[in-house]
């Protein structure tokens, strides 16, 4: 059985790097209590695996981490062998194994607390800039989050750009056969067409620092970036503040999202976008 947790990344906290994020995640589910495996060998770890890593200096409303959990023999053994013992210490685990959910407007049921209170547990341990949105159980079959995902929702605003300039320069970029660009990639320059990777580009706004853009951006073969857009959209202008929106699997029922935020734990934030 695994825990799916999504959580948010804004502010300033989004210039801390994916290494960080995740010695952060796991001293927040240390807190809280809950009963994760441990790697085995001379020096355990905790057990968690990502969606696809965010760069560093983004904002995200939609990351995901998988966190695979153990029944009360297995955690009380490991308690005595030393492994995660902080955990067991830390008293019950406060997640919902019934698969039903509380809605945060009810009274809670101090025997099968809900979802709702995990993520709002969860939320409490990380810092501010990081809140949990959602926290759902699955079986933990099939394909990885980083590998299920295929594409990615982005807001991305560009500096200085007005709006109508930018409204111009979308339809250029979507009119066009190939769009070439460069990144970085371990040292060296390398050029790639984008245009197949942009399945949606449009302008939605404005804020203080220019055009505010949206975009679904593939995820496969690999990442395609807002970064990557901007010197193709406005050479002379650079990229604002880029967050991901969303990551979406693929499947039979079409495109899908690995784990939805509930109303009620939504009940402080805007609706997110479809």
């Amino acid at each position: 059985m695994r825990l799916r947790v999504r959580f948010s990344k804004t502010g300033k906290i989004r210039f801390i790097g994916h290494r960080d994020v995740a010695r952060v995640a796991e001293r927040a589910v240390r807190r809280v209590g809950l009963p994760v495996a441990y790697s085995e060998g001379f020096s355990p770890r905790m057990r968690m695996s990502f969606g696809l890593a965010l760069p560093t200096g983004y904002e995200s409303d939609g990351e995901y981490v998988e966190l695979p959990l153990i029944d009360g023999a297995m955690l009380e053994a490991n308690a005595r062998d030393g492994v995660g013992s902080d955990v067991a210490a830390a008293g019950p685990a406060i997640v919902c194994r019934s698969g039903t959910h509380v809605p945060c407007g009810d009274e809670p049921d101090l025997d099968a607390p809900s979802y709702c209170t995990l993520a709002a547990a969860l939320s409490e341990a990380l810092p501010v800039g990081m809140e949990v949105s959602c926290a759902v159980l699955t079986d933990g079959s099939g394909q990885s989050l980083q590998a299920a995902v295929r594409t990615c929702g982005w807001r991305f605003d560009i500096v200085g750009l007005a709006e109508a300039a930018a409204t111009k320069a979308v339809a250029d970029l979507l009119a066009a056969g190939t769009v070439v660009t460069e990144r970085v990639h371990k040292g060296e320059t390398v050029s790639s067409d984008v245009r197949p990777s942009v399945e949606l580009l449009q302008v939605v706004g404005s804020s203080n620092r220019g055009a505010e853009l949206s975009a679904v951006l593939s995820a496969t073969p690999r990442v395609v970036r807002p970064s990557e857009l901007v010197p193709a959209l406005a050479p002379e202008h650079d990229m604002g503040i880029a967050r991901r929106t969303h990551q979406w699997t693929c499947g039979a029922a079409g495109r899908a999202e690995p784990a939805v935020p509930s109303r009620c734990a939504q009940r402080q934030k805007e609706t997110l976008s479809g």
